[in-house]
């Protein structure tokens, strides 16, 4: 249910939801899928930048309905535990090391669209739809909510949670809820040059320690989180990374990461 492709340089990682017939609506066996292969991805270090998408014109429309009404008949122990599965897959999302950047190749609807925000970042086709449908059909999109609430003025959550309507790709932009709208044609060009300014101009480590740090002081106090800071900050003027980020900027030379991945470019080249 989940294709794994790497690109030329193996340092971009796809992942696509493989039920098409589906929508690649999303079943305990995806989402157990999905979860295990970015826990396995978050510890290789070969690993820069995941892509999340699906296939055929469909990112994802949410949660597999027949198998929602098949959980109806289950204990309520027994629905806490799928849902938690649920919660866990967006935390996976949240606190791997490295950036996911959602490729919205068609309509994200309900837990495909909380799948997207669960995302760093998200490029979107023009042509797509988006919206948490789930009180049209007497449900509640609880889990997404909660990582909604961050990012949402309280009028404009209420608007798109209560009202369960679809809005456009232009219109999620607006909301701040996505990074990128394009022409179909361009996604995988926009998607490309996103992942590729990451791999160049970052170092690993220091952005694996950034989500880390955003994860964690997400649902924290102003206070907290300053305290958080303030050590984080400390550790990573110690780190490999920032001593050679510092020193190959006081001497004018392009930083490690930089240099590897020119190399890399120029090895795939095939005009080279």
């Amino acid at each position: 249910m989940i294709r794994l492709e790497k690109s030329d340089r193996a340092d971009v990682v796809t992942l696509t939801l493989k039920r098409p017939e589906k929508r690649n609506a999303l079943n305990q066996q995806l989402i157990s899928e999905l979860t295990r292969v970015i826990e396995s991805l978050s510890s290789d270090e070969s690993v820069r930048v995941i892509v999340l998408t699906g296939s055929g014109n469909t990112f994802s429309a949410g949660a597999d309905l027949q198998a929602l009404e098949e959980m109806q008949k289950a204990s309520y122990e027994e629905n806490l535990a799928d849902s938690q599965k649920i919660a866990h897959l967006f935390t996976s999302i949240r606190s791997c090391e490295q950036p996911v950047i959602a490729r919205v190749n068609g309509h994200a609807i309900a837990g495909g669209f909380g799948l997207l925000t669960a995302c760093d970042f998200a490029i979107v086709d023009d042509r797509a739809r988006l919206g948490f449908t789930e009180v049209r059909i007497g449900f509640m999109p609880a889990i997404a909510m909660t990582f909604l609430r961050a990012r949402l003025p309280d009028l404009a959550l209420r608007d798109l949670l209560l009202t369960g309507r679809l809005i456009s790709a232009q219109e999620a932009l607006e909301f701040g809820l996505v990074n990128r709208v394009v022409d179909g044609a361009r996604i995988d060009d926009a998607v490309r040059e996103l992942a590729d300014e990451i791999v160049r101009e970052t170092s690993r480590e220091a952005v694996a320690a950034t989500k880390r740090m955003l994860f964690e002081i997400e649902f924290m106090s102003q206070r907290e989180a300053l305290r958080v800071a303030v050590e984080r900050n400390a550790t990573m003027r110690k780190s490999t990374d920032c001593r050679e980020g510092i020193r190959a900027f006081l001497e004018r030379e392009d930083p490690p990461w930089k240099k590897a991945f020119e190399n890399d470019s120029s090895v795939n080249d095939p005009i080279s």
